[in-house]
């Protein structure tokens, strides 16, 4: 890690404990599940599905401009049959979500983090497994319909052997 990166990493703890430490509220844990089109490519193949997602997370900070939480997730990214080509993947996430209330109703947010993928692919007869981690992120926007409901839509990219991207919509429930 560079001497920059690692300022800039202390300056974004200093300021998460400066703003622990003042008392700033937070909501606590949530839940979510959503429906996603996920599209992937690998080589000269291309596809898309319908896959299902859910994720547990905790809000640390609540303020009335920044809202931080933690997450874990998962993610199935399909399965595709395609002539000679067979692919299977799925990702297990642990992620870090930065969210910005515009009014009392909307958020926008950004969620970046790790991805542990399983991806399976069997081209012309031969298996290969493309497990580890990588990167993935997104951004979203959430709609609060009631105090602990919020309907959400989001995109997010995985950095993995089939290059997959969802875009999704789905409920989180805050508790």
């Amino acid at each position: 890690m560079t001497e920059k990166m690692q300022s800039g990493w202390n300056i974004l703890l200093l300021v998460i404990v400066g703003l622990w430490a003042s008392g700033v509220n937070a909501d606590g844990f949530y839940i979510g599940a959503g429906a996603y089109k996920t599209d992937v490519s690998i080589d000269d193949f291309d596809d898309h599905t319908y896959t299902p997602a859910a994720f547990v997370g905790y809000q640390f900070i609540d303020t009335n401009f920044l809202m931080l939480s933690a997450e874990l997730g998962y993610y199935d990214l399909g399965s595709y049959d395609s002539n000679d080509v067979d692919v299977d993947a799925s990702a297990f996430t642990l992620a870090g979500v930065a969210y910005l209330p515009i009014g009392p109703l909307f958020e926008i947010y950004a969620k970046a983090g790790i991805a542990s993928g399983d991806v399976e692919v069997k081209e012309a007869g031969i298996k290969d497994d493309f497990d580890g981690e990588n990167a993935f992120g997104g951004l979203g926007f959430s709609f609060d319909i009631l105090d602990t409901v919020d309907i959400y839509a989001e995109y997010l990219k995985f950095d993995n052997k089939v290059d997959s991207q969802m875009y999704g919509v789905g409920v989180r429930l805050d508790f």
